[in-house]
């Protein structure tokens, strides 16, 4: 299977060589686990190769990313100059009837839904990624479950389509017993956990699932440095 490189020091050695292409990677994790900056890394070291993506910026707008990024020395600006890089900034905005629509925040409301220009913006610049930050935006909204799990399979099967590798960000972490539809659609799962020991915030990253390839399942430290994101693949993590 060809592989895709991640540019995460670490991580691309969990997986022996970086995560299968054409496939959808789902990455999971709370608050300030790193989500954003995993997905950006991942998205520029495809930019570095010449491989175009799009990237879907959801919740916190893409310009505050963009500022963000250049403490990792990332152009993103760049990017895009170059068509490397297109970008959907989009805000769920509820509407009176209790539905939600998507407003893309440059361009107002999309009238063809956020799937349709996915798939028009990949096709003009020919890419290879995809990527959606975060995924949760758009379902959170969403209290039938049937409708929820039809969004998230459009979503999929657009990448699908597309044949592009995809890396989507989703908020949170499961509990015992909950479902999960986009962990079940998705080719890998990663988890990034926070927790307290010994009065030391530790970072974990844990890949629960990876179809078609060997993989690391243990659970890693990690760290995120003005250099980005690093895993620590062969270190066991202290307890």
């Amino acid at each position: 299977m060809e592989r895709v490189l991640t540019g995460i020091t670490g991580f691309d050695e969990m997986l022996t060589g970086g995560l299968p292409e054409s496939r959808i990677s789902l990455l999971c994790g709370g608050p300030g686990s790193g989500k954003t900056i995993f997905s950006l890394q991942y998205i520029m070291s495809a930019i570095d190769r010449g491989e175009p993506c799009v990237y879907v910026s959801l919740e916190e707008s893409f310009k505050d990313k963009v500022e963000n990024a250049y403490e990792f020395s990332w152009d993103i600006p760049k990017a895009i100059e170059d068509n490397l890089m297109g970008v959907l900034d989009i805000c769920m905005i509820p509407q009176s009837k209790g539905y939600v629509e998507p407003f893309e925040r440059t361009r107002g409301k999309l009238e063809l839904g956020i799937v349709k220009e996915i798939e028009d913006l990949a096709d003009s610049i020919k890419a290879k990624h995809i990527v959606i930050d975060p995924l949760t935006s758009i379902v959170i909204h969403e209290v039938r479950s049937g409708r929820k799990r039809y969004l998230i399979g459009q979503i999929f099967d657009s990448i699908r389509r597309k044949k592009c590798s995809g890396v989507i960000t989703s908020e949170g972490l499961p509990s015992r017993n909950d479902f999960y539809m986009e962990q079940f659609l998705a080719d890998g799962v990663i988890f990034l956990e926070k927790r307290i020991t010994d009065f030391k915030l530790v970072k974990t990253l844990r890949v629960d699932k990876m179809r078609g390839i060997s993989f690391d399942e243990q659970p890693r430290r990690y760290l995120i440095t003005n250099r980005g994101f690093s895993v620590f693949n062969k270190e066991p993590v202290i307890t």
